[in-house]
């Protein structure tokens, strides 16, 4: 069939391409217009930020002035300076500077001799004061080695006429790096100071320096990348008048921040137009289902087998020419999908019915075995001749006893698919393993069985019936390792001599078939089964705990799972270790303490 025979694979393909082309002649368009309004938004804000980095600096040289002249009007300056003692006076600029926090304070008397001067660097002051008896106030630059010095000076007049210059007052700032970063944070641009055709401070530290030489020259938005980034740099002369030989300020914005916001705008827009995309592309199987009419009987047809479960329910499949393959395929398709499912559904029904069966009768015969052989016993010991009343009431007790156990079984096999109801009570751990392994071993010889019992074990909140089904599952399966064990040794070596049969009696004297250890610590007690039968191999270690998987040919596979469905329910859990030819360790953690909330 091909593709384009199908009117949903028609609509899908014209829908797609032509969202695809709309949507991205838009993302050009828009990224274009983007593009050029990010760069038009650069070039205003540097624009912006010079004017402003200008307007600060003015500012500072109109607020530095007032404060010249407020110094040199202080009486207890002029009164220093009146006495032409520079060490008179270097104690009061001294005190002042600190005052109006200016970088350099000099003093000088009318015929310009310095009578103090106070701030950083005026050692390396490249500013000699002119004696001179102007009035005139002046501004100028000066480069340092800290970056652009700009002093104001004014002088002190003594009035009233004729005026008389006591002096002048020069005060000083420097344009370094610091003031470079405090006009990075007033413009939210990178700041820089050059004076004699170099670069003398930065907020971009001196590693920019060098870099930013070849934009001092250039009065106009310039290109420049500096540490790994791009910027747009706009140089502007510090004075009106300047012919470009004096200093310069430099301001600079970063473009590669700026497309870090176009390219984030790119991406959205990537995203939408992938949405826009796939948006698009079920819209136009939404409009093909909408047109495709035979759909309809299949879509009805699943709507009817979902709600009633009817698996009979056919959809008629047409073969007229204009109706679409693709509703054909799916019709034929979901016939035999509902003829296929209905088949199985029957064959599974009748397994299941089998195997329930099945399931039922081996439980039955594999847990009524120990109860039954309890009683048999009992009544063997209630047919000899001469039984005592206490016996007499032992062996009633045990055949009501486990006649009690067998109804609890059956009641438990009628709610076998039901969840585990346990009843909780206080329980004796270490006598709950005695009582386990007798009935373990009952109607056989005296258990071979040592027990290391925890003589400061606490009483545990548990339901010691189903806890006691359990054990004795594991102790049963224990005694038929160990009695394996003991027949493969007895076949091997038929006929050992008295030394050999000796060291088995005293082998076997000393080392009991099956240890039954108890601990406990903090919340939780620990039960050890710990067995020298035959073992379990590797292979089989992996599914002891599947049901009805079992290596002895009278057994049933269900001892060791429902021993674990037990333990488990009561919040506790089995481990097993075994290595064939040397026994079989069983751990079982439960807690000392379990309510009926957690035991499932």
């Amino acid at each position: 069939m091909r593709i384009a025979s199908s009117l949903t694979n028609r609509i899908f393909i014209a829908s797609t391409l032509l969202s695809t082309l709309s949507l991205g002649l838009a993302f050009v368009f828009a990224n274009a217009r983007a593009s050029d309004e990010v760069e038009a938004d650069l070039q205003h804000g540097l624009t912006e930020a010079a004017a402003m980095v200008d307007q600060h600096r003015a500012y500072r040289t109109d607020m530095f002035t007032r404060m010249a002249r407020m110094v040199a009007d202080l009486p207890k300056l002029r009164a220093s300076v009146d006495t032409n003692d520079p060490p008179t006076v270097q104690r009061v600029i001294d005190e002042y500077r600190e005052t109006i926090n200016v970088d350099v304070l000099i003093v000088t008397d009318p015929k310009g001799r310095v009578l103090g001067s106070s701030g950083r660097d005026t050692t390396a002051l490249p500013y000699q004061p002119e004696a001179a008896d102007d009035t005139d106030e002046f501004s100028t630059f000066l480069p340092h080695a800290r970056g652009v010095l700009q002093i104001v000076s004014v002088p002190m007049l003594l009035e009233p006429e004729p005026v008389q210059v006591l002096g002048r007052v020069t005060v000083g700032f420097f344009m370094d790096d610091g003031l470079a970063h405090q006009f990075k944070g007033l413009t939210d641009s990178e700041v820089a100071f050059a004076a004699g055709g170099k670069i003398v401070a930065s907020s971009l530290g001196p590693e920019s320096h060098q870099a930013l030489v070849g934009v001092l020259g250039a009065r106009t938005p310039t290109p420049i990348t500096l540490l790994d980034q791009e910027y747009v740099a706009l140089a502007r002369p510090m004075r009106a008048d300047d012919a470009g030989t004096g200093p310069i300020t430099v301001t600079m914005r970063s473009r590669t921040e700026r497309m870090r916001f176009l390219n984030a705008l790119r991406q959205g827009l990537v995203a939408a137009l992938v949405v826009a995309v796939l948006l698009s592309t079920l819209l136009s199987y939404a409009v093909a289902r909408t047109m495709t009419r035979p759909l309809a009987a299949v879509t009805h047809a699943m709507r009817d087998v979902s709600a009633t479960g009817d698996l009979t329910r056919k959809v008629p499949v047409r073969t007229r020419v204009w109706d679409d393959a693709d509703a054909r395929l799916l019709a034929t398709a979901f016939n035999t999908l509902t003829e296929s499912i209905g088949r199985f559904q029957r064959e599974a029904a009748q397994k299941e019915r089998l195997s329930s069966l099945g399931r039922l009768s081996t439980v039955i015969a594999h847990e009524i075995r120990n109860p039954l052989m309890i009683i048999r016993a009992s009544l063997s010991s209630l047919r000899r001749e001469h039984v005592s009343a206490t016996d007499r009431i032992d062996a009633v007790s045990d055949i009501d006893q486990e006649t009690k156990r067998l109804n609890t079984l059956v009641s438990d096999v009628l709610d076998f698919a039901k969840p585990i109801r346990f009843e909780l009570a206080p329980a004796d751990l270490n006598e709950l393993c005695r009582a386990s392994a007798a009935a373990a071993w009952a109607g056989q010889a005296e258990p071979d069985v040592q027990f290391e019992l925890d003589a400061t074990m606490p009483a545990a909140t548990t339901d010691a019936e189903r806890l006691r089904t359990a054990l004795v599952n594991i102790l049963t399966n224990a005694r038929y390792a160990v009695q394996a064990a003991h027949a493969t040794a007895s076949s091997n070596d038929s006929r050992p001599s008295p030394g050999a049969a000796r060291a088995i009696a005293v082998a076997t004297a000393v080392q009991p078939g099956v240890i039954v250890r108890t601990t406990h610590r903090a919340e939780r007690a620990s039960i050890v089964v710990q067995d020298r039968g035959t073992g379990i191999s590797a292979d089989d270690l992996a599914h002891i705990f599947d049901p009805y998987f079992t290596t002895r040919r009278a057994g049933t596979g269900l001892g060791l799972p429902i021993a674990k469905n037990i333990i488990e329910g009561l919040g506790g859990t089995i481990t097993v270790t075994s290595r064939p030819g040397h026994g079989t360790e069983i751990l079982i953690e439960l807690p000392l303490s379990v309510t009926q909330s957690s035991a499932v």
